[in-house]
């Protein structure tokens, strides 16, 4: 797992490495720490997993950097580090997984790292289906939603310009199977992956590029509960 560390203070920089080592060194991952104190200094094509980055860094915003990190890797994890309460709805924008002052470093690091690394895990999980005999393994993390129609079961993707997988199956027994990776089945004929959800409302499911699902009304209370304990345990957090 690779992770990177980038405050425009070295001090800092080298705190956090030195703990999330001797962490992961008791946990057994195996994790390789790249630290910075200029963003400049960042080799963007480096598949990091994790990024632990400043925002105020003088010379470019760690909300910039996380643009661009992101724009390299859709499924990099980023936690924002930073002194200024303010950023967080900047953070949003760039889905930042957690965001913590440095006040609390001592105090919630290590749980934020361990839910990081939770996170990474999940964004490489795979989901299976089967077309026309053939297995195909499809990453948790490239599914937008998926649609029911009778027993045909629509696959669609993040990425607009790759066809939608179209397979047999009950959307019952497959929510049961996925929901656990960060689905949720809004209606009976839908299962959306929380992780692109963008409005949450009574009439509406916005999700990642615009698009509107209608939830159930019936449910609506209990469907917003559980996104809002699913976003509570993995969205960014202050």
């Amino acid at each position: 797992m690779n992770v990177l560390v980038c405050d425009d203070e070295r001090q800092i920089v080298d705190s956090i490495i030195e703990t999330l080592e001797k962490k992961t060194e008791e946990t057994q991952v195996s994790s390789r720490f790249y630290g910075f104190s200029k963003p400049s200094q960042i080799d963007l094509s480096l598949p990091y997993d994790i990024a632990l980055l400043d925002i105020d860094m003088g010379e470019t915003n760690g909300i910039e950097l996380a643009r661009k990190l992101r724009a390299e890797n859709e499924n990099i994890v980023i936690i924002f580090i930073t002194n200024f309460i303010q950023y967080a709805p900047e953070g949003f924008e760039v889905q930042a997984f957690r965001y913590l002052l440095k006040a609390d470093l001592s105090a919630k690091l290590d749980s934020y790292f361990d839910s990081a690394v939770q996170e990474v895990l999940r964004r490489k999980q795979l989901v299976t289906i089967s077309i026309n005999s053939e297995i195909i393994d499809v990453p948790v993390n490239d599914i937008l939603y998926l649609e029911s129609h009778r027993r045909i079961i629509v696959m669609h993707l993040l990425d607009e310009k790759r066809p939608a997988y179209q397979f047999y199956g009950n959307i019952t027994e497959l929510s049961e199977k996925i929901e656990p990776l960060g689905f949720l089945r809004i209606q009976k004929s839908y299962l959306v992956n929380m992780h692109y959800v963008e409005i949450f409302q009574y009439n509406k499911v916005q999700l990642r590029g615009g698009l509107c699902l209608a939830p159930s009304e019936k449910n609506y209370s209990e469907l917003k509960q559980k996104y809002l304990h699913w976003r509570g345990k993995s969205r960014w957090m202050l």
